[in-house]
């Protein structure tokens, strides 16, 4: 199963890296074109400096020569910086993970505590809950984002808002600093999270070995661990590993409002002023963790389900 995922693994990457490719290249007016701005530039200034890049080259050609650069690890140059591009990804890549890290522990948290007190509790806890899972969905996490840093800076003007600290310089202020963003990047994902763990609860509630670990006096809370949630967790796990591209794809909007030096930023920058090297390398480096992710939430099976090891 695992070589197999590995087999999909590749054919999805090659996909994303085509689709990436092809996508970016739609876009009005290439780095050339968008370096130059509105200035009047001779036409043949614009196609030398194209004929320098490679982009006189046919797509297909272009695609190529990439593809076999980055099956050796080499990205190319970034058009704005001249600097290898690997070099300047793998900085803010380690940013938007620990974003992407923390806020996924916090809406997992938030989401199955929620989601177990729904199903658990019933009744008032219940309504409330939902009533709140409903009203967090409809809100956009970068509205959420924006919200919090006005209602920070006008109530808590203390609290740094926009004062990022790497973690080897402050390990608690690099952290301190990741829970804002962090908070509004994981909230709709705790949503998600919230409503799969009370569905998958209250479906395991009902199946015969609950019932039968009930009458044969085991204690409740041996009963919740062993029987209930261990059998309830894998439509959670799969849940919280499909949200991983949810996380990511918000970074990019969360990490631009609280300033945070992360790929989301770094991609927006990118595709403003069409510099294509980094752009696909970002849009890979996102879609292969996304997919191992997965993988690994699915090798998780196995483990998680008791059902699966009977």
């Amino acid at each position: 199963m695992v070589i197999a995922r590995l087999a999909w693994t590749v054919a999805i990457l090659l996909g994303v890296s085509f689709v990436a490719f092809m996508l970016v290249r739609a876009l009005p007016g290439d780095f050339v074109q968008t370096s130059a701005g509105a200035q009047n530039v001779a036409s043949d200034v614009l196609e030398a400096a194209r004929r320098e890049l490679g982009l006189d080259r046919p797509l297909l050609e272009q695609y190529l020569i990439w593809l076999g650069n980055a099956v050796r690890g080499d990205f190319g140059y970034s058009f704005v910086t001249r600097q290898p591009v690997v070099g300047e990804i793998l900085p803010r890549f380690v940013v938007t993970f620990q974003l992407t890290l923390i806020a996924g522990l916090i809406a997992m948290a938030m989401g199955v505590a929620t989601g177990l007190a729904s199903a658990r509790l019933r009744g008032r806890a219940d309504w409330i809950v939902r009533l709140y899972n409903g009203f967090i969905l409809a809100v956009p996490n970068f509205v959420v984002a924006t919200l919090i840093v006005l209602v920070v800076g006008l109530y808590f003007p203390q609290i740094a808002i926009f004062n990022y600290t790497p973690f080897f310089t402050d390990p608690l202020a690099n952290i301190g600093g990741l829970l804002l963003p962090a908070l509004s990047l994981a909230l709709a994902v705790s949503v998600t999270i919230s409503e799969n763990t009370r569905a998958a609860v209250l479906e395991v509630s009902g199946q015969d070995f609950v019932m039968v670990a009930r009458a044969k006096g085991l204690l409740p809370r041996t009963v919740l661990a062993n029987y209930l949630m261990r059998n309830a967790l894998t439509p959670i796990v799969t849940v919280t590993g499909l949200q991983v591209a949810t996380l990511l794809g918000g970074s990019i909007l969360v990490e631009t409002i609280f300033a945070i030096p992360g790929m989301g930023q770094y991609l927006f920058d990118s595709i403003t002023s069409r510099d294509y090297p980094v752009i696909q390398a970002i849009v890979l480096l996102a879609s292969a963790v996304v997919v191992i992710v997965n993988m690994f939430v699915d090798i998780a099976y196995a483990r998680i389900d008791a059902r699966a090891q009977s």
